[in-house]
C-alpha cells in the first residue's frame, strides 16, 4: 500500500511517496515529489498525490520491473472490482504473467514478447483462458499507458488468441423428458428443474434462496449468485442489470419446488438441528450449507453418467432452455430478458441457428397460408 512523510533537509522539505516494495529486493519504491521551502507547501504536494493514489490515478517511478508494476496495479486499481474479478486478476498475475514478463522493464515490453507468450501458453492452455490473459494484461498496460509510465501500450498491436467456439448440447424434448424422470426425487432435481425450466445459471439455481420465490404470483427472483472466489464461497449480486431479474415460472416447475420445500423443512424437523440452513437457500448440502459450484457439477457429471443421455454440461441446460423457448415461438426479446443477458444481440448471436431455422420455418407457412 501506498504512504507519505516529508523529510526536512538543510532548510528544504522534501516530498516523498512510497508506492509499495520490489519484489525482487524488498527495498521500497520510493518517488521524491520534489522540495519545497515549507513544510505547508509539501504537505499540499503530498495530499494531491495521495488522493490520486486512493483514486487509482497515480504516475509511477519510471524505472519499473512489470512485476513491480502488475503488483502495484492490482493493489490500485483492481482492488476496487468485485472480489471474484480481483481474485482472477491475482491469479492470472501471480501465476502466468509475473513468471513470464516480471523481471523485464516495463519500458522494454514488446509486442513479440507477448506473442511468444500467447504461442507458448496456447500448447497447454485453452484459448478462452488465454484471452482473459490477454484481456488482464492489456487492460494493466492501458493503465500504464494512461499514467504515462509506457509511450503505447504493446498488447494493443497484438492479435488476441483465438477461442474455438464451444458448441453446445441441445437436449431433445424427450431426452429432457429422460433427464426429469432420473433427477426425480434425488439431490438435483430441484436445480436441473430450475436450469431447464427457468435458464438459470449455475451461481443462480445454487444462490437461489425462498424468499426470492413467490409462490401466489408465480414469480422467481434473480437477486444473487454464488461464486467461488480465493477458495472461499461467495454470494453477491449478478453482474450485470439484465442478470437481477423476475422470471414467469411454469406452474409444473412451482409444485415440485413446493415439494422440496416441504421435504426439507421434514429434514430440519428430524435432524435435530444436524440441518441448519441458516442462508435459507434452495439448494443445499445434507446439513444445509451451501453447494461449492465446481463440486456440484463434477457430481452432476457423474450422475448423468448412470443414464443414457448425452455428454453434457450442467449450463447446456440453459442453452437447452433458450432453444426451446424459441422454438416454441417466444420472441427473442423475452427469451432474452429471462435468460439475464445484457442485450438482445448476445441472444441472437448465441441461437443463430435457432432463429434461422424458424426463419426457414415461417417462410414455409407463409407459402402455404398465400401459395396453396
Amino acid at each position: 500500500m501506498a504512504s507519505s512523510y516529508i523529510r526536512k533537509r538543510n532548510k528544504k522539505y522534501t516530498a516523498i511517496l512510497e508506492v509499495g516494495r520490489d519484489s525482487a529486493t524488498g527495498k521500497k519504491i520510493q518517488k521524491s515529489l520534489g522540495s519545497f521551502k515549507t513544510k505547508k507547501e509539501a504537505d499540499i504536494v503530498l495530499t494531491a498525490a495521495m488522493a490520486k493514489v486512493n483514486n487509482g490515478d497515480f504516475i509511477l517511478p519510471q524505472k519499473m520491473k512489470v512485476k513491480d508494476f502488475l503488483n502495484t496495479w492490482l493493489e490500485t486499481y483492481a482492488k476496487n472490482l468485485s472480489p471474484t474479478t480481483y481474485n482472477g486478476y491475482k491469479i492470472i498475475v501471480n501465476n502466468h504473467l509475473n513468471p513470464a514478463f516480471g523481471e523485464l522493464e516495463i519500458q522494454k515490453l514488446q509486442p513479440i514478447h507477448l506473442q511468444q507468450y500467447y504461442n507458448a501458453k496456447s500448447e497447454t492452455l485453452k484459448g478462452k483462458t488465454l484471452i482473459q490473459h490477454h484481456r488482464v494484461f492489456r487492460k494493466a498496460l492501458d493503465y500504464a499507458w494512461k499514467n504515462q509510465l509506457i509511450t503505447k501500450n504493446p498488447a494493443d498491436m497484438v492479435d488476441a488468441p483465438k477461442v474455438k467456439k464451444y458448441t453446445s448440447t441441445v437436449l431433445t424434448p424427450s431426452q429432457a423428458k429422460q433427464l426429469l424422470t432420473a433427477v426425480k426425487n434425488t439431490r438435483f432435481e430441484a436445480p436441473v428443474n430450475l436450469g431447464l425450466s427457468l435458464g438459470l445459471r449455475r451461481g443462480e439455481i445454487l444462490g437461489l434462496r425462498w424468499c426470492d420465490i413467490d409462490f401466489i404470483n408465480k414469480i422467481v427472483n434473480i437477486e444473487q449468485t454464488l461464486v467461488v472466489a480465493n477458495k472461499e464461497l461467495i454470494f453477491k449480486e449478478p453482474k450485470t442489470e439484465g442478470s437481477k431479474r423476475s422470471i414467469s415460472a411454469p406452474l409444473e416447475l412451482l409444485k415440485i419446488l413446493s415439494n422440496h420445500k416441504k421435504l426439507q423443512n421434514e429434514l430440519c424437523l428430524r435432524s435435530g438441528g444436524a440441518f441448519n440452513n441458516k442462508r435459507d437457500l434452495v439448494c443445499t448440502r445434507d446439513n444445509g450449507d451451501p453447494i461449492n459450484p465446481s463440486s456440484f457439477s463434477c457430481a452432476f457429471g457423474d450422475f448423468i453418467k448412470r443414464y443414457d443421455l448425452p455428454h453434457f454440461r450442467l449450463h447446456d441446460l440453459r442453452h437447452t432452455n433458450a432453444t426451446f423457448m424459441l422454438l416454441t415461438g417466444t420472441s427473442a426479446k423475452v427469451a432474452s430478458n429471462r435468460l439475464g443477458h445484457s442485450t438482445i444481440n448476445i441472444t441472437m448471436d448465441l441461437y443463430s441457428h435457432v432463429l434461422k431455422d424458424m426463419n426457414e420455418d415461417a417462410a414455409d407457412r407463409l407459402n402455404d397460408v398465400i401459395y396453396k
